[in-house]
């Protein structure tokens, strides 16, 4: 029985490692379709659509056999002037030619590690190259392409602090865009992007399709897969994402709207989210999203653009016939910012479905996802505002975790000591009845029962196990809290530590990381304390196997992650030293004598001796 409790433990653990190997594989075989230097694909079968453009826009040529053509961003965005609307958190770059928005610095958010003391001087960019601008203007062009419609605005109203009012006159159409920064009791980094188009003109203005770029978010050095870019919309009910990978062979994806309209379209990476939620008009209006992949410019030299890079989403709105005097209004609050479970959730609107965490393979944990992100958040705003606190609210899960596993863990080893010390009467009672297997199973089960011997106790703390890392792994992905973190000499939580100075330093070409060691080393300890019973030979073999490749296969994964399964080892170990020293008081002394098992129990609390119980096997 021992040994098909320890089987099963060996086949589960072998099993989610296989699992975490094939799904990194998998992810691998992703980032290796976006290499550098990949040329924009090439569509087999076109999408025939029918373009409408605004007024003033020339139609393109097009032809039945044309292909679709990808998306290149121009070298250099056009230029009209750049004006700023800015709050402690959000400074907005905006560009007259079009109105739209060029770029959006997060000043609480470095760009890079080496700048997350002084953020504000070097703030991340959403929509770093600006190429397509975000709320930009566009229509359908030949094979459904956007072409940019891009108006020259300028400034007639601005309140600094607050909102900046954009406006342009193009062929009958009068154009209104106001930007507002969100009311201090709201969250900063929300924009209320305000478009009006009313007809001027002595005639009608025809009906047209109006396209809204999302603009764009890079990949992270710890995004390989691309797994978390992505352009994705939701109406309520249903959540529907488009990532890179469903691109790799196609120049555009055309989402149409469900009968539901759209509550928000996203475009995120994996810490930051760019969500427009429309208003309830706007959002009727709203027609379908074109996904397509954005492509970095030709260097200086360069024979030909470098490879697909990211994506980018337009959202088309119909916009109806509009007589002399008549206008239609688009409207919606525009989030940019990190992608935060908790902040998301308060903004309403089914918001932080955009926090997507990743699954392996067929296997969801995505309700622990949620818990670990809402605990963390909650241990981290009781902890004092210092620089390790993130650090303290991981450990600090970590006890509560060790806390609702004990019992289970406890079990677990004073099972594992019985068995231990039961192995004398079990090895006579396989002797005796060697040729009776009924028998012998019989005799055995009445041996555990009469002392309270459970051969599975083994298996429960290994299948809760598994989806507790499993959850922490995926979280850990997706908290964009941990970027730029530090803790003790770990530099960034969010990505493998490595120790100050030595960052460049690599033995045979594999950089040196201090806490999947620690984990090996602690796992190491746990093993020799663990008493395993009937564990010899290859069982033996298997299970020092399965130390080694652990450690090995955690070695790139988020500092946070072998924060907590450090503290994890240390705490069972603890436990363990405390679960033999009570057992050794309390367990029985037992012994086999001409196929008789005695046993002597141990000193009652009163001081006096308990019976020996003799039973004939």
């Amino acid at each position: 029985m021992d040994k098909k409790n320890t089987t099963i433990g060996i086949l589960l653990l072998a099993a989610a490692i296989a699992l975490f190997v094939w799904d990194a594989n998998r992810r691998a075989k992703i980032a290796e379709q976006y290499p550098q230097s990949q040329p924009p694909p090439t569509v087999v079968a076109p999408v025939p659509v029918a373009p409408i453009h605004a007024p003033g826009l020339a139609p393109a040529p097009s032809s039945p056999g044309l292909a679709p053509v990808a998306r290149s961003t121009p070298a250099a965005p056009v230029e009209g002037k750049i004006v700023s609307l800015e709050n402690d958190t959000l400074r907005l770059n905006l560009n007259t030619h079009g109105g739209a928005i060029r770029n959006i610095a997060l000043l609480k958010h470095a760009d890079v590690l080496k700048h997350r003391k002084d953020p504000a001087e070097h703030p991340y960019l959403f929509n770093g190259d600006g190429a397509v601008p975000a709320l930009s203007f566009s229509t359908d062009g030949a094979g459904g392409v956007p072409v940019e419609w891009a108006p020259s605005f300028s400034v007639v109203k601005s309140e600094p602090g607050h909102s900046i009012a954009l406006a342009a006159t193009q062929d009958g159409l009068a154009i209104t865009r106001i930007y507002t920064l969100a009311a201090k009791e709201n969250d900063p980094h929300v924009v209320n992007v305000r478009t009006t188009f009313r007809a001027v003109g002595p005639a009608p203005v025809a009906a047209f399709t109006l396209r809204l770029n999302m603009g764009a978010l890079p990949p992270t050095k710890g995004d390989v897969a691309h797994q978390f870019l992505g352009i994705a919309s939701y109406d309520g009910t249903s959540f529907s994402k488009t990532s890179l990978s469903d691109l790799s062979e196609k120049a555009f994806i055309r989402v149409p709207r469900g009968v539901q309209p759209w509550q928000w379209v996203s475009v995120t990476n994996q810490y930051f989210a760019g969500i427009l939620r429309f208003d309830e008009s706007t959002s009727a209006r709203a027609t379908d999203l074109h996904v397509s992949p954005l492509y970095r410019a030709a260097a200086p030299g360069q024979a030909a653009a470098t490879g697909a890079y990211t994506l980018t989403g337009d959202v088309g709105f119909y916009i109806p016939a509009l007589q002399p005097g008549q206008e239609v209004t688009l409207g919606a609050d525009y989030f940019v910012g990190p992608r935060e479970y908790t902040r998301l959730a308060n903004l309403g609107g089914g918001q932080e479905k955009a926090v997507q965490f990743a699954k392996l393979y067929f296997i969801s944990v995505d309700f622990l996802c949620k818990v670990f992100v809402v605990t963390l958040a909650g241990l981290h705003s009781i902890l004092p505002d210092v620089v390790w606190a993130w650090g303290l609210a991981i450990i600090l899960l970590t006890v509560i975790i060790k806390a609702l596993t004990w019992p289970l863990i406890t079990a677990q080893q004073r099972s594992a000591e019985r068995m231990r010390q039961f192995q004398g009467p079990m090895k006579a009672i396989r002797e005796k009845y060697k040729d009776d297997p009924k028998r012998q199973q019989q005799e055995t089960m009445k041996l555990y029962q009469e002392h309270k011997i459970n051969p599975f106790a083994g298996c429960l703390p290994v299948l809760i196990q598994i989806p507790v890392f499993t959850g922490l792994y995926f979280t850990f992905q997706s908290l964009s809290q941990l970027r730029f973190q530090s803790f003790l000499w770990i530099a960034d939580l969010s990505i493998p530590d490595v120790l100050p100075g030595l960052e460049d330093v690599t033995i045979f070409g594999i950089p040196i990381h201090i806490l999947p060691i620690l984990v090996a080393v602690t796992m190491l300890i746990n093993m020799r304390l663990m008493p395993m019973p009937n564990v010899e030979g290859q069982q033996k073999l298997i299970f020092y196997g399965m130390m080694i490749i652990f450690p090995v296969f955690c070695y790139g994964m988020p500092a946070a992650l072998m924060l907590y399964y450090s503290v994890q080892n240390v705490l069972t170990i603890f436990q363990t030293l405390i679960t033999r020293r009570r057992f050794q008081r309390e367990a029985a002394l037992v012994s086999t004598d001409g196929g008789k098992v005695t046993v002597l129990l141990p000193d009652s609390p009163s001081g006096g001796k308990k019976k020996k119980d003799k039973r004939k096997s």
